[in-house]
């Protein structure tokens, strides 16, 4: 007689399972550790973007709106990861922009940088 037995797939089942529960929530860690650091890199395209439009017109009112508001900004909003939102400080002199993750919350995954070079995660 040739094939398995049922037992012999049992088994083959189990180890499947085994692995997979093993891998399946590293694989996501590394999904969204992709997304943060493409949040970062979107944070700092907006800061640039913001750069540009201060040396047309000395100020950074308005800028924000040259900035895609979400990332991975590739992408369309309705599959954002996180929400930037741009802080201009009084004076037009400054900004801050932070990206939050749009579900959960922060716990080292908030992404701010401000016009000055300074960059905070928490």
């Amino acid at each position: 007689m040739k094939g398995f037995s049922l037992v012999e797939l049992m088994i083959a089942l189990a180890i499947v399972g085994v692995v997979s529960s093993i891998a399946y929530p590293s694989y996501q860690g590394y999904i969204q550790d992709t997304y943060h650091g493409q949040a970062q890199a979107d944070v700092k395209s907006c800061g640039m973007a913001l750069e540009r439009f201060y040396s047309n017109g000395f100020t950074y009112q308005g800028g924000e709106a040259r900035c895609t508001l979400w990332s991975p900004s590739s992408g369309t909003q309705a599959a954002r990861q996180y929400t930037l939102a741009v802080t201009p400080i009084p004076l037009d002199q400054t900004y801050t922009i932070k990206a939050t993750p749009v579900s959960g919350s922060c716990d080292g995954k908030c992404y701010t940088f401000s016009s000055d070079g300074t960059e905070t995660v928490d």
